[in-house]
């Protein structure tokens, strides 16, 4: 009895130390994922792998581990961080996007063994979201724009898109919105500033639905309209100058069209950057990275090759392996930070 009570109290008396080490841990976690975001990624990976030695149970480095790594090692460390914390719903909703992108991968070559594979994978690990979230209004949306945007022999299916809608309209109205949107995009007469307008004349001029509008406008090609509505939603909010990107993605999909506009889309694809590099918000690495990158090519593009050398060496140095793709890089919240983040796989805005 004496040994059962000393066993207790030596255990009540280390449980201070290890909360300390796991919150350290934490710190640590946090840590790495600061690195990744300022390009040190192989440095995140290595303090990510030294705490998973230590501390094989640790979910929270699996899931950064997951979101650090190449794309063929995440799904099985994010599995791992399910392992270790079943119930996570944010690891779950990581999980969804992945098996979403390995469908989306998939429909570029048209393996429809693996679309197939992949979309059920993903289907069903939302399904699995809504069974203890019903109320997750992002895992809602997602199934909605794959049964709704995909066609039948693949996996669309209008009957289920509109169930899970009548689900959405309950929980979030701008989201259930944009699903309606999604329903109703394959109709020959639909008109996608209209849907947004009569949005906000019903429910008000939010930032968020003014973001919407505006995104609208840019696939209507009405890009003087778009940056209306964006300079609304940054003068009420100066942290969502990142909207000026998407304007100049636009102009940079117009310049890549072609015709004799070409040179003047270019310019105006530098003129957004610019506006968005030269304002006092503080600003991801990895976008200046990207944004100076683009500067780059665009200058070379236009001839002006010694300023677009220039910028590729700004962007080098920012990020070494710095992003070359056209959309702009998404921005992982820390890993600590409970939230949803879903991106339609079936639009450019």
């Amino acid at each position: 009895m004496k040994t059962i009570v000393k066993y207790f109290v030596f255990v009540l008396a280390m449980q201070p130390m290890f909360l300390l080490y796991c919150q350290n841990n934490t710190n640590e976690i946090i840590k790495a994922y600061e690195l990744r975001m300022d390009g040190h990624t192989e440095e995140a990976i290595n303090v990510l792998s030294k705490i998973i030695r230590s501390d094989s149970t640790n979910a929270l480095a699996y899931f950064e581990l997951a979101r650090s790594l190449e794309n063929d090692k995440k799904i099985d460390h994010i599995i791992k961080a399910l392992d270790y914390d079943s119930k996570n719903l944010k690891y779950r909703f990581y999980l969804a996007n992945l098996h979403m992108l390995e469908a989306y991968k998939a429909m570029k070559t048209n393996n429809k063994e693996l679309i197939t594979k992949n979309l059920n994978l993903c289907t069903e690990t939302l399904k699995n979201i809504l069974a203890i979230k019903p109320d997750c209004r992002e895992s809602l949306l997602f199934l909605i724009d794959i049964y709704g945007s995909l066609p039948e022999e693949i996996g669309g299916n209008m009957d289920i898109a509109k169930t899970y809608l009548k689900t959405l309209k309950s929980v979030d109205l701008l989201y259930a919105a944009q699903g309606e949107l999604i329903l109703k995009s394959k109709e020959p007469d639909f008109d996608i500033v209209k849907h947004w307008k009569t949005y906000i004349d019903t429910n008000g001029e939010s930032n968020e639905a003014l973001v919407k509008l505006g995104k609208a406008y840019l696939m209507t090609n009405k890009k003087v309209k778009a940056k209306e509505c964006f300079n609304k939603v940054i003068n009420r909010d100066p942290q969502q100058v990142i909207l000026y990107l998407d304007v100049a993605r636009a102009h940079l999909y117009g310049a890549m069209r072609g015709g004799d506009k070409q040179d003047k889309e270019l310019n105006k694809f530098k003129e957004n950057v610019l506006l968005y590099l030269n304002t006092a918000v503080k600003k991801p690495q990895l976008i200046e990275a990207w944004c100076y990158g683009w500067l780059g090519m665009v200058e070379g593009r236009l001839g002006n090759n010694k300023l677009g050398d220039e910028y590729i060496d700004k962007a080098e140095k920012l990020i070494p392996n710095y992003p070359r793709f056209t959309a702009i890089p998404a921005i992982d919240l820390a890993p600590n930070v409970v939230a949803y983040q879903y991106k339609s796989y079936f639009s450019a805005f």
